[in-house]
């Protein structure tokens, strides 16, 4: 199992302006310089020697995730990071290879559905689109967004074939070859978060999620999305000295994905729905804050943790292989 990050970023799509990259490249400079680098053969070098997110940032795009196994694929959530895997998918000829595509809806915020109208199986003739979700009124939004003026082309006007399906939460549901089970996450409008399971490996999507519950008396039921993941991608857009004035909002911390990890015996988690209004040095700064956190408070936890960004893939591999 892989799994693929298009779309990293919370609330909307969010990228320094020109300026701003301006900037960047000159504190990259001055950093290629400062390291002792002095000639064009030491750019590779250089790069190799700072994590990726440090040379690019963490991402523009809003929330989309693509889970593989082998033929299998799943996509979780259509922000604009989806438009990233359909230009992907048109440059590499595989929209040919497909003729099914599966996406399921965490909910209906902007940022978690702009990226729809954008994803090209859905004018292409032949082609089938399957949208799962928990809320009923799924096909209502998604028709929606394809109507003027929001958008030029009308829903009726789309080639493909084009289906609704309603999960059940806490219900173990089989979707093009893996287990999919719905939990609900705690977000001011109903949001669920998705346990996907195949061949005994476990990814855990949770955005959108503040984390008011951290036990499992807290979470009842909805613990079951956490239990021994191998990978959890957890929502970290704030700092909890933020908490105060942004209770309420639906989206957490890592401290709190740091406790969920903790309590539920997760082995990876990558955090993610970064702030728009964060710079790269704005995140990498949350990201030193959470070191700190984690070694003052978690040490104790074999936890492997990151920060995820825009084109990140993760190879999942069970338990019984890492131990």
């Amino acid at each position: 199992m892989k799994v693929q990050f298009w779309g990293v970023r919370g609330s909307l799509p969010s990228s320094l302006d020109t300026y701003g990259w301006v900037g960047h490249f000159e504190k990259l400079m001055k950093q290629f310089f400062d390291s002792g680098f002095n000639s064009k053969s030491d750019i590779n070098e250089f790069i190799k020697q700072n994590p990726p997110a440090a040379i690019g940032g963490f991402g523009a795009a809003t929330t989309c995730v693509q889970v593989s196994d082998g033929p299998h694929t799943l996509i979780v959530d259509g922000g604009s990071g989806l438009k990233h895997l359909s230009d992907q998918l048109e440059k590499l000829g595989r929209i040919s290879l497909h003729n099914e595509f599966h996406i399921l809806m965490t909910h209906f915020h902007f940022d978690h559905i702009l990226g729809l109208p954008f994803f090209a199986p859905h004018f292409i003739k032949g082609k089938k689109i399957h949208y799962y979700s928990v809320q009923p009124e799924t096909e209502q939004i998604v028709r929606n967004l394809f109507k003027k003026p929001i958008f030029p082309v009308g829903f009726e006007s789309l080639s493909a074939d084009i289906q609704f399906h309603t999960l059940q939460p806490y219900k173990k549901t089989a979707i093009n070859g893996f287990e999919v089970t719905a939990y609900k996450m705690d977000h001011p409008d109903p949001s669920y978060g998705f346990r996907i399971e195949k061949n005994n490996k476990v990814y855990a999507h949770a955005v959108d999620h503040e984390a008011l519950r951290l036990t499992r008396e807290q979470l009842g039921a909805d613990a079951g999305l956490f239990e021994k993941a191998d990978l959890l991608y957890f929502d970290a857009q704030y700092e909890e000295a933020d908490m105060a004035l942004k209770k309420g909002w639906g989206h957490g911390t890592c401290d709190r994905g740091f406790q969920v990890a903790a309590t539920f015996g997760v082995q990876q988690i990558l955090f993610a729905h970064h702030d728009p209004a964060f710079s790269i040095e704005d995140s990498w700064n949350h990201k030193k804050k959470a070191e700190a956190s984690f070694q003052q408070h978690f040490s104790k936890n074999k936890l492997k943790w990151d920060f995820a960004f825009e084109g990140l893939i993760v190879e999942v591999k069970p338990r019984s292989n890492n131990h």
